[in-house]
């Protein structure tokens, strides 16, 4: 199923038009008093080149976080991307030959359950799990969570599910294959799920929005968290890899890329985003931004 939310403002300066014309949405209310940011990292990556992230960049090795983020929010808790696969600590080969490829740490005390508690809640208390894509280090643990609604583009799970050729490596069907409905079903999913064709205002009030990157991935999405003292986060999953590569406009390596010009109108975005609103930025897989920021159970409000 899709939906498509569109809000037309009776009033608004110069300011808002200029937001409108430059990221294609507005807030439509005050952020609401409650909500909570909380950054965590699943298991780490690498070591690994650093220029696989960044095109250009000696092949320094390099190790990188996984962030994932929950939202606590009066209308529904939302997780954003879900790791690695929690399996992999007991079980290396479910990555198969991407394990050494990937190299994944793998701690006990940095799966999403524990990690979880440390903010006092269970896999039940989330509600939406919004995938930036549908790679193994993003999607991974997305069957943990039955209950909730699961957020992604129409162009994503398609391509989860039958990638383009030459795209077919990062996504390990296993991972998501339990959001099909059983044989004779007549609807394709297994539970709830919010069916994107483009952006979405997830509450309605501009707190939390979904905005559609084709870049990294045929449907890749970011997340734009409007807190009412923090003010704007961006959060990019792999839309941008690292700051320097936002800054500079430099792409990762090639096999990185579904579309090389999307990827870079994407950093625009969230570059025109953070500028307008005087916002801050987190990557998922930049080892200098995740140490610079509070980690759960701290928090940003």
């Amino acid at each position: 199923m899709g939906r498509a939310v569109f809000r037309k403002p009776l009033m608004m300066g110069l300011a808002g038009l200029l937001l409108i014309a430059c990221t294609g949405w507005v807030a439509t209310a005050a952020s609401p008093e409650g909500m909570r940011l909380y950054v965590f990292t699943s298991h780490y990556l690498g070591p690994f080149p650093k220029s696989a992230l960044q095109t250009g960049a000696p092949n320094t090795p390099i190790t990188v976080p996984v962030a994932f983020f929950v939202i606590k929010h009066p209308k529904g808790n939302v997780m954003y991307d879900t790791g690695v696969n929690d399996k992999i600590i007991k079980d290396p080969n479910y990555w198969g030959p991407l394990y050494n490829v990937y190299k994944p740490d793998q701690k006990p005390d940095l799966a999403v359950k524990p990690q979880l508690q440390k903010i006092g809640m269970t896999l039940d208390d989330i509600n939406y799990v919004v995938l930036g894509h549908m790679h193994l280090d993003h999607a991974g643990n997305v069957g943990l969570f039955p209950k909730a609604t699961i957020v992604f583009q129409t162009d994503e799970i398609r391509a989860a599910f039958w990638p383009p050729p030459g795209a077919a490596s990062a996504y390990i069907t296993a991972d998501f294959a339990m959001l099909r409905a059983g044989i004779g079903s007549p609807l394709p999913n297994a539970q709830k799920v919010i069916q994107l064709n483009g952006d979405l205002d997830l509450f309605g009030d501009g707190s939390i929005y979904i905005h559609r990157t084709v870049g990294h991935t045929p449907g890749s999405q970011v997340m734009v968290v409007r807190l009412p003292h923090t003010g704007t986060v961006v959060l990019t999953s792999d839309a941008c890899y690292l700051k320097e590569n936002l800054d500079k406009d430099i792409l990762p390596s090639i096999g990185l890329v579904y579309s090389p010009a999307d990827m870079l109108e994407g950093y625009a975005w969230i570059k025109r985003v953070r500028d307008l609103e005087n916002g801050d930025v987190i990557f998922a897989h930049d080892p200098d931004t995740f140490k610079a920021h509070k980690h759960a159970p701290e928090y940003y409000d």
